[in-house]
């Protein structure tokens, strides 16, 4: 095939998602004569196939060959797609915004702008945070969408407005902006399938926000029953109904974050590792979910607290990683700076009240710790205000898990109705880490008045924890128990508690390998394979590495298995 015929094909491929085949064509006829329009196949096929730096740069080339061949109205849209994605992946704002002017420069220039207008004013309004005068940007936006027939600029612009709306506190006439928006994607209105995505990251976003991640489970099922609508390339990879396997092909950063909220620690673990590792190599920052404060915060449930300070320096100024840092603080003993940094997080934050719920939870138990219960109590009434606007059940959960906290600080009579009506919100929320959280809480309220009650609690706790692989609040709970007199862990638990990497170690653990030699092997280094080891002690709920050894070669046939490779 010629030159034309290549690009033919390759336009056929992209247009049906094929992305290797349409890569593949665009290249062929570029070596036969370059030209921006296979420049431009090229470059999208290769943003499909999560190569985004490459696509940039492409496209970069594809701005400077429009413009020489006079195609300045494609050179504009082509500038404003290069700023979103500079400022969208990458956080790059010079670029962003060097972009922004060329793209308002040429603007100026054309005798007929379209929707184009409309894209830039977008852009405009996605440089920071959601927050009310984004929203009018939006709004702005979706008019100039709508004037022009513009499905997939309607489709962005009604995203972005809705989480606007939801973060400044208008939580139905957000949620009713996502929906439409949606109903738009799924329907097959709009002609890149890339806004849809996009439509769906935002969803996901906002569903997290205000505390409903149930809310994208009907359109992650609505665009797997009806994928012949578009040609979804790596969005939908899999077979699958669940959304967050449908989220895990889009983000593994997003898909981590789930995981830790739903207590699967594991799985956020290979998950989040992933996505910051992607993040280090690439630059790409995640849209939503930052992988590093969620891997921080895992980090500290699972007590290794020198990995916890190492991942979070040089982002502790990130309003999104302020829980995470202020939780090593409070777990290093250092309430005040804690404080601090929660206080700092939330002034950054205080046009968008509905993003602030981490950082006030975080903050009561900064406070309390600190001895400052006037801030312990205005940071729970700010949490009580959030979930009266939102009126979500996980934020009525998080609402009386701090006044509980608080009433408990002051031996409160009413602290053990606070906890219990938390502990069993988020049980019901899906969100089985804060609900032992709660119920570890309520133990030590019930502790003077109904101390066979508090055992029962803490007990039930202390199975789900290790069951999900929080050392160190596991360990809290099991201290808590031995306080009253009575053991915290009975005996040899399930091996199937351990994790992957933990049944690595576990099988040679059982060959009689040293720390030191275990992380040669596995080249971690000494100190994380002794944490390994002593995660694995306490799961097992054993007091020694022969006896874990013992206890897996009789019981556990993966570590049978990994110690006679």
């Amino acid at each position: 095939m010629d030159a034309h015929e290549q690009f033919v094909a390759g336009s056929s491929a992209l247009a049906a998602g094929e992305w290797g085949a349409a890569r593949d064509c665009f290249e062929s006829a570029l070596s036969v004569e370059e030209s921006a329009d296979a420049l431009d196949g090229l470059a999208l096929a290769v943003w499909w196939l999560n190569d985004p730096g490459t696509a940039l740069e492409l496209r970069a080339r594809v701005f400077a060959r429009l413009r020489h061949d006079g195609r300045d109205t494609e050179a504009t849209a082509v500038a404003i797609w290069l700023a979103r994605q500079y400022w969208g992946l990458y956080r790059r704002g010079e670029m962003a915004n060097g972009w922004l002017s060329r793209a308002r420069s040429l603007l100026e220039t054309l005798p007929e702008d379209g929707s184009l207008r409309g894209w830039l004013v977008l852009a405009e309004s996605e440089m920071g945070r959601p927050h009310p005068r984004a929203a009018n940007a939006a709004d702005r936006a979706l008019r100039i969408a709508r004037e022009h027939g513009d499905r997939d600029l309607e489709i962005v612009a009604l995203t972005r407005r809705g989480a606007c709306t939801v973060s400044a506190g208008g939580i139905a006439e957000g949620l009713s902006d996502l929906h439409e928006a949606m109903t738009a994607a799924t329907s097959g209105e709009g002609h890149d399938v890339q806004y849809v995505g996009e439509a769906l990251c935002t969803l996901m976003e906002v569903a997290g926000l205000i505390g409903d991640p149930g809310m994208v489970e009907p359109w992650a099922k609505f665009l797997v029953s009806f994928r012949s609508s578009y040609a979804f390339g790596p969005l939908l990879p899999f077979e699958t109904q669940s959304a967050t396997d449908l989220i895990s092909a889009f983000c593994t950063g997003c898909c981590g974050g789930v995981y830790l909220v739903t207590g699967r620690l594991d799985a956020a673990e290979e998950q989040l590792v992933r996505a910051v590792s992607q993040m280090s190599k690439t630059g790409l920052r995640p849209r939503c979910l930052h992988p590093v404060a969620d891997l921080v915060a895992l980090r500290v449930l699972q007590g290794r607290l020198e990995e916890a300070e190492t991942l979070i320096t040089g982002f502790e100024g990130d309003s999104d990683c302020a829980p995470s840092a202020a939780a090593v603080d409070l777990a290093l003993g250092r309430p005040a700076r804690a404080v601090d940094r929660l206080v700092a997080a939330l002034d950054a934050l205080a046009e968008t009240p509905v993003l602030t719920l981490p950082a006030r939870s975080q903050l009561v138990d900064a406070a309390l710790a600190a001895g400052d219960a006037g801030l312990a109590q205005d940071a729970a009434q700010r949490i009580a205000d959030l979930a009266a606007a939102t009126d979500t059940p996980l934020h009525r959960a998080h609402r009386d898990h701090a006044a509980g906290k608080v009433a408990l600080a002051r031996a409160d009579g009413e602290a053990a109705g606070l906890l219990r009506s938390a502990a069993l919100g988020f049980a019901q929320s899906g969100a089985p880490l804060a609900a032992c959280r709660a119920r570890m809480d309520l133990a030590r309220s019930l502790v003077g008045k109904d101390r066979g009650l508090a055992i029962t609690e803490a007990r039930s706790a202390l199975q789900s924890l290790d069951r999900m692989g929080a050392t160190a609040e596991a360990d809290r709970a099991a201290a808590f128990l031995r306080g009253l007199g009575v053991k915290g862990r009975t005996g040899p638990r399930d091996g199937s508690l351990l994790s992957r990497r933990e049944q690595e170690v576990l099988g040679l653990v059982c060959e009689g390998l040293s720390n030191t030699e275990i992380a040669e092997r596995l080249f971690i280094s000494t100190r994380t394979a002794g944490h390994h080891v002593s995660n694995i002690l306490t799961k097992l709920g054993v007091r020694s590495r022969t006896e874990a050894a013992a206890y897996a070669l009789l019981n556990l046939p993966t570590a049978q298995a990994l110690a006679h490779k």
